[in-house]
């Protein structure tokens, strides 16, 4: 009876210990199928700093991605996280802060002197944005045969070619509503982020006139180029 005693108290730890190791490897699988939350608020605080102001997740064409909202002692910023790789999708700064000026950083007002004083056409956009940890001026210059994006490095003053739509950031409502109100007054009655099948991925706007007539507008999510205009039939 004793050994049998014995035997049922090994089996039962070894049991324990298999189901414990099992448990184990199982967290183990979960956490390199996907990062966690917390494990996304850590890694934003842990590279750039500062507290994290909001965090959501919603679904991409990348799969699942957590949307962060982080601030640091330069401003507010949003990144974009793919949750199963945690490999970063976007990062974009949103807001400057005051101080952040004593920095030496260009101000947008320099930024679109510098730009006139260098590239001939018309500037159609201008957006703050951070690529590898540098501030820089996204816009885009129209000519007559062709529209081209550019850089303007915040801290050097250097303008670099880009391509077009290449990016993976896009412009944000309020900006799209700017574009859409300075080619035609009125009101944005509805306004929505989808994929359209000729232009890509754009911003459907629907604008009441100040003529009391209705609009319909497309404009590009990442070069804020207006690509239709509809007006409504009489």
């Amino acid at each position: 009876m004793i050994v049998n005693k014995k035997l049922l108290i090994t089996a039962a730890c070894i049991l324990l210990f298999v189901l414990l190791a099992v448990g184990v490897i199982a967290v183990y699988l979960k956490n390199t199928d996907s990062i966690t939350e917390t494990e996304a608020k850590e890694f934003a605080v842990t590279t750039y700093g500062g507290t994290i102001n909001s965090i959501s997740e919603k679904k991409a064409e990348e799969g699942d991605i957590f949307n962060i909202v982080f601030e640091n002692n330069t401003g507010t910023y949003q990144m974009e996280l793919i949750k199963k790789t945690g490999k970063i999708l976007s990062l974009s700064l949103q807001s400057l802060k005051n101080n952040a000026a004593i920095s030496g950083l260009m101000q947008e007002n320099e930024a679109i002197t510098l730009i006139k004083e260098q590239i001939n056409g018309d500037l159609l956009t201008i957006e703050e944005t951070v690529q590898n940890k540098i501030p820089y001026y996204s816009f885009i210059i129209k000519t007559d045969s062709s529209e081209q994006a550019y850089l303007l490095n915040r801290q050097t003053g250097d303008i670099t070619k880009e391509a077009l739509g290449n990016s993976s950031e896009y412009i944000s409502q309020e900006k799209a509503k700017e574009i859409a109100l300075k080619e035609i007054p009125g009101k944005v009655a509805e306004i929505e982020l989808e994929e359209d099948d000729d232009f890509g991925l754009v911003y459907e706007l629907e604008i009441d006139t100040d003529h009391n007539k209705e609009v319909k507008m497309y404009i590009n999510a990442y070069s804020g180029v207006i690509e239709s205009i509809n007006w409504e039939e009489d």
